[in-house]
């Protein structure tokens, strides 16, 4: 049936003209929409009225309303009185239609230039199917918060065990048998970091997938940035026979960021860029100016990610397949979160890989400025109880 022509022939007389975008609104509208004539008949109901009732356009159109949608004729009648009494009032009320579910029924008067009642609207929102997403959504919010609450206990003894780790540490280097223990404190160290950053990891991911997630932004340079953080494991790398290198086009760009969290990006790259790299091999991090964006590009020469891998990279748990990981371990949720938070600043982040040659790992950032008024200052005196390299890197074993 031409629900358009139809209209058009009812009521152009009238003085009512309907919109061929207006038609097409109501088609694509999510809630249920019928028009109605007088003699409580269907004219017309929408894609999502037939999907909701499970019924084909014959089944509706052209039968009674009680017939097709409900089993209260009443409602019809008190419905149309309704709408004759009163000039322009919608009316509400709860009613369970032919699927058993309850909705929202909600009745609009339409009325031709004669202001006499020629028709009625009806939307009806599924309000079963609301309150379960509702009971959905409060049970969602709540296992986040006692996660999140949970993970919090989880570190209070990390950190514990760690600053007492610290202090057996200073009192062993008395000790001449101290290269005997010093093994040992750094598997229990080490296993320390491990703990904490699966858990910082899985407090972040749950603030971030609850919108809860904040950036705590700062003019800063971006380059003198990025040089720091290569800086901060220069050594490491070296020790681990690694050839970091650190390059950049622009020797300045002032752009609004997260350093901390900037620093956890660039630190997850390039642990990932260490584990999958073997001895000698180099790893390059370099920085380009795209006039609205910034490139900053983690490029490595080791084993590279086969393309049936590739696709998974950034997913949550993720993590490519064992034999793969060479002699080092991890959950699987450190590109996914890097790309969460890549995100949350604006940017994005991809990936060129070729398996035996190599990887290079993208993140473009957008040149934004806060106003100065607007700048949110880092708290001076915000304590780390762990140093970021050490936790981004222990997952490396060799």
């Amino acid at each position: 049936m031409n629900l358009k022509q139809l209209l058009k022939d009812n009521f152009r007389q009238e003085g009512i003209n309907f919109a061929e975008n207006y038609i097409e609104i109501l088609n694509n509208s999510h809630d249920i929409i019928i028009y109605l004539n007088l003699d409580y008949k269907i004219v017309w109901a929408n894609k999502a009225a037939l999907k909701e009732l499970a019924k084909t356009p014959d089944e509706i159109v052209g039968h009674y309303c009680y017939q097709a949608i409900h089993n209260r004729n009443q409602i019809c009648k008190d419905c149309i009185a309704k709408m004759t009494e009163q000039t322009g009032k919608v009316e509400e009320d709860e009613v369970v239609l032919s699927n058993g579910n309850k909705y929202l029924i909600r009745t609009y008067p339409l009325k031709n230039n004669q202001q006499k009642l020629a028709g009625i609207i009806i939307s009806a929102l599924n309000i079963t199917k609301r309150k379960v997403l509702k009971e959905e959504l409060e049970q969602s919010k709540l296992k986040t918060k006692i996660f999140a609450n949970l993970s919090h206990e989880f570190k209070t003894p990390l950190n514990l065990t760690y600053c007492n780790t610290q202090m057996l540490e200073a009192k062993l280097k008395e000790n001449e048998n101290f290269a005997n223990y010093n093994r040992y404190l750094n598997i229990i160290k080490q296993n320390n970091s491990r703990l904490l950053k699966l858990i910082t990891n899985l407090i972040d991911i749950t603030k971030i997938n609850s919108g809860a997630y904040k950036l705590s932004l700062q003019n800063l340079d971006l380059v003198d940035l990025i040089k720091q953080i290569v800086s901060s494991i220069e050594e490491y790398a070296t020790n681990k026979k690694r050839n970091l290198e650190f390059k950049s086009e622009i020797k300045s760009k002032i752009i609004a960021c997260d350093p901390l969290n900037l620093e956890r990006i660039i630190l997850n790259l390039l642990s990932n860029a260490i584990k999958f790299t073997d001895s000698n091999d180099a790893i390059t991090v370099n920085i380009q100016d795209k006039n609205s964006k910034v490139l900053i590009s983690v490029k490595d020469t080791g084993i590279g990610i086969p393309k049936d891998k590739q696709q998974i990279i950034f997913n949550r748990f993720g993590q490519v397949d064992k034999s793969f990981t060479r002699n080092s371990e991890g959950s699987g949720i450190g590109l996914s979160l890097v790309k969460s938070l890549v995100e949350i600043h604006g940017g994005e982040i991809y990936f060129e890989s070729e398996y035996g040659i190599g990887s290079e790992f993208i993140v473009e950032l957008p040149v934004k400025r806060l106003a100065e008024n607007n700048q949110k200052e880092l708290e001076n005196n915000h304590k780390h109880s762990f140093n970021k390299a050490d936790i981004e890197l222990s997952d490396i074993y060799f």
